[in-house]
């Protein structure tokens, strides 16, 4: 099956009355707060975006996007290799609804003044929302070696009694 673009905007309550599917790829190239957060270009990710009507009535879509991501480990500095897969629900509202009782299992999302929502954008943000909040290597594959790192040293020749802002109340405590 030919991977096709998923287009840039939708209305999704007309794509949830008519069941349809999108099953293709977002261009990195649009992605450029995700590309910043990388050491280099990522491939386009494959997305898969579902719409229907729920059993409440309620217009959603849900999908998942994955992408194969080169970022720097934390740790070592060098570039780590890492699967993003994002996951979400949406169900659309205007600024009229009141999203109070809304189900949990869908994110609310404002339509424009078109009725349409930003798909790529949204797209954009999930996998950003994915990536690691530290990426690193597992400890056996690092470079550097956990138990091995230093953060400076101490001058014992610094460290004095009379410099210690506690001192005085150490003083008290011996009274």
């Amino acid at each position: 099956m030919q991977k096709v673009r998923i287009p840039v905007t939708v209305d999704p309550v007309k794509c949830a009355n008519k069941k349809v599917t999108y099953e293709g790829l977002v261009p990195a190239k649009t992605l450029t707060r995700f590309q910043e957060l990388l050491v280099e270009s990522c491939p386009d990710p494959d997305v898969k975006v579902e719409f229907g009507i729920d059993e409440q009535g309620i217009s959603y879509f849900a999908g998942d996007a994955k992408v194969q991501i080169q970022v720097l480990c934390e740790r070592c500095n060098t570039p780590l290799t890492v699967d993003i897969c994002a996951q979400f629900a949406y169900a659309p509202v205007t600024k009229r609804q009141v999203a109070d009782d809304f189900p949990e299992s869908y994110e609310a999302i404002e339509v424009n003044e078109f009725g349409e929502v930003n798909l790529h954008g949204l797209i954009e943000d999930e996998l950003i929302l994915a990536m690691p909040l530290v990426p690193k290597h597992d400890a056996k594959s690092c470079q550097v070696d956990r138990d091995a790192m230093t953060w400076g040293e101490i001058d014992e020749s610094e460290t004095d009694e009379s410099d210690n802002p506690f001192a005085v109340l150490q003083e008290l405590k011996r009274k």
